[in-house]
Parts: structure tokens; sequence; C-alpha cells
């Protein structure tokens, strides 16, 4: 197996640590969707309570400056009850924070079995065993913690997600399009998902990048956007996937692209994706 081989499992198992990447039977595959259990009306469709009812259209309350909501700095403490209760609770509420601190856990929840294999297949090739066997031991913890998240709770996904997504939150445009079949959806709402993946990953928010790189098609996300974020994601310093390398994810079909990237697109992707991390530092800035 080759070094970049080698390198794209790493960066797999270290993504899946937080629900997002796996692989399986030794390739390279997508995360799980939860569109099966999504409801027949889309969340979208549907007035949230943080949405202004006079907007003239869905897609406008993305295209304006959103409200960024940060992720919950202290997630409530969780006990024998599990995540249900909590799961529950942040649906019940209007609270973007703990709507998108629920679809956290819905993620991790789907995906604790497949992440335990990766983690166990990894440690098998000898790779990091004792951060693999750390890992294993964490996504045990997870998954009984998961135990009290039914099919019902997972059905909330898109509903909270649309509902963080609209408050700003990053990540949350990505984890929406990844719960629903964007076919279910009109244009317009369409569209509103792919104007926030896009807000998103412009702001330069790791998760967000690698989420619109490797949106679905149907979402309209050009193959031009797609490798300028996946370049983004390679530049910016301090997590699994810095330094990865644009082409070799391309020819591994990490990012669904119309057709194999030329020279000249992955010149313009990267210049692309570091002008995308010029701009998040710099707006990083006290």
């Amino acid at each position: 197996m080759t070094a970049n081989r080698w390198t794209l499992i790493l960066l797999l198992a270290a993504g899946a640590a937080v629900g997002g990447w796996f692989f399986a039977s030794g390739e390279l595959v997508d995360p799980p969707k939860a569109a099966a259990a999504a409801p027949a009306t889309s969340p979208l469709a549907q007035p949230l309570p943080h949405t202004a009812a006079s907007e003239p259209a869905a897609s406008a309350a993305v295209r304006a400056p959103a409200p960024v909501v940060a992720a919950s700095a202290s997630a409530p403490r969780i006990g024998s009850e599990g995540y249900g209760a909590h799961i529950e609770s942040a649906q019940a509420g209007s609270n973007a924070t703990a709507a998108w601190e629920a679809v956290r856990w819905l993620r991790n929840c789907n995906t604790t079995e497949a992440r335990r294999q990766s983690f166990e297949r990894v440690r098998t090739h000898g790779i990091e065993p004792e951060l693999m066997t750390q890992l294993m031991v964490e996504v045990d913890a997870e998954a009984r913690r998961c135990q009290t998240v039914t099919a019902r709770h997972q059905a909330l996904l898109p509903e909270l997600a649309a509902r963080a997504m609209r408050a700003g939150v990053p990540e949350a445009a990505a984890a929406y399009a990844n719960a629903v079949f964007p076919g279910g959806l009109t244009a317009s709402q369409r569209q509103e998902v792919a104007d926030a993946l896009r807000r998103d990953a412009r702001a330069g928010d790791v998760q967000s990048l690698i989420g619109a790189a490797q949106a679905n098609e149907a979402w309209g996300l050009s193959d031009a956007e797609r490798l300028a974020f996946l370049a983004a994601y390679g530049q910016t310093p301090g997590h699994p996937g810095t330094g990865i390398n644009v082409k070799v994810f391309a020819e591994e079909r990490v990012i669904r692209l119309q057709a194999p990237p030329t020279p000249e697109q992955l010149a313009a992707a990267k210049l692309a994706g570091q002008q995308i991390v010029e701009r998040a530092r710099a707006n990083a800035q006290p």
C-alpha cells in the first residue's frame, strides 16, 4: 500500500473519531446517510422559531449574513439516561446551540459501530496501536450513551440540523445536506442549502470545508468550488487533514468530480483555498 493510501486511512480514522468519514473492508466509502429516517416533509418547509415569517424567499435567510451561534462550550452532563432525553429536550426548545449538540450526538450514534471497526482495522495493521485502542475505548463509551437513542430520535436530525443551519452554526449546513435527499426539496430549498454550504466553507470552518467538498452533486456545487474547499481544508493548520494532496483525494474519489482535475484546475484551487484560509485567519484576529 502506498504512503498516500496510509495517509488517507489515518486521516479517515481521525475524521471518524468525530463522526465524519469512515472506511470499510479497506475501501473508502461515504458516511451513512440519515435520509431514510428523514420526515416526508422537509423541515425547511416548516417555519422555524428563529426564521422571520416575512422573508420573501427561503434562500434569503442564508444569503444575508447569518448570526453565528458557536457550538456549546459545555455540553450537558450525560448520565445513565443517555442521549435520548437530551435530544428530545433540544427538539422541544428553540435553542440553536442545543439543536446542534443534539445533531452531533445523533451523527455520532449513527456511526459508532463503523468507527470502532475502522479503529480496530487500523490497529490490526500496526498503525498507532495505542491511539487506536484509546479511540476504541471512547467509541465504546459513546455507544453506551447512544443506547437510549431510537429511530424516532434519529428522524429528528434534519429538523435539528435545519434549525442550526439557519442560525449560522458552522457545519450544520453540511450535516443537513447529508441527512436529506436533494431531490425531495424544492429548487428554492436546495438553493438555501447550497448557499449555506458555501457560506460556511468560505468562512474557513474546517469541517464545513470538507463537508461542502464531499456534498452530493445535486446541491449544485461546481468542481472548482469543491477543489477550492478541499485545498483550503488541506492548507488549514492544526487538524488531521493538513497537508493533504488534493490530486490524490480527487483520484481516490474522496470528493466526487464530474471529470478528473486538470493541472490548471488544481493550481486555481490551491490559490482559491489559500485565499479562504487567509480570510479566515484575518477574521479570527481580534
